[in-house]
């Protein structure tokens, strides 16, 4: 049994975006010149990738509260399927976590939050002492993110090519 065709969509599209938003985000930390003419349109496309990931993650909840996930294979060992929903809790707490640190610290130092052009709402005063935290966290947590999601994406390699065909899961999500 298969994914719902919204949770395939949803999984497939936020893959995308969140690892292009991790490349994007070490572009603008190690690459980026501060006189760059475009850094402003760089890091504005940052933010409102990063607001679409949290948009898209609360309509994935909602889709997976509709549509409940395909159950895994009865052949499959306990120890995995627990640390598989580990795994994707882990996943989905990172995925409000990430962008939620970056609104929080670019609310914090004093910067506007846009999504495509619309200024958002400023949910926090500014606080250069707690946007310093926000801003080690949103440094830290997508790495964490993307040892997380080579995790998910080796599991789903094993059990496609070297377990018994009915555990394979990848199949599930395609």
């Amino acid at each position: 049994m298969k994914y719902s065709l919204p949770s395939r969509i949803l999984h497939w599209l936020m893959a995308v975006i969140i690892l292009f938003l991790v490349g994007l985000g070490i572009y603008m930390a190690d690459f980026l010149s501060k006189e760059a003419p475009n850094r402003m349109d760089v890091y504005n496309l940052h933010k409102s990738l990063g607001v679409l990931v949290l948009a898209l993650v609360l309509v994935r909840i909602a889709v997976r509260l509709i549509y409940k996930a395909p159950a895994m294979p009865k052949t499959m060992a306990r120890r995995e399927v627990i640390l598989a929903h580990l795994a994707h809790t882990a996943l989905y707490l990172f995925m409000i976590l990430v962008p939620l640190s970056g609104y929080l610290m670019s609310n914090l130092f004093g910067y506007p939050v846009s999504f495509f052009g619309f200024e958002l709402p400023k949910i926090v005063e500014t606080n250069f002492e707690r946007g310093e935290f926000f801003h080690e966290a949103h440094e830290i947590l997508p790495y964490v993110m993307l040892g997380l999601i080579a995790i998910h994406v080796l599991a789903a390699l094993k059990h496609r090519f070297f377990d018994k065909p009915e555990n394979d899961v990848l199949k599930r999500m395609l």
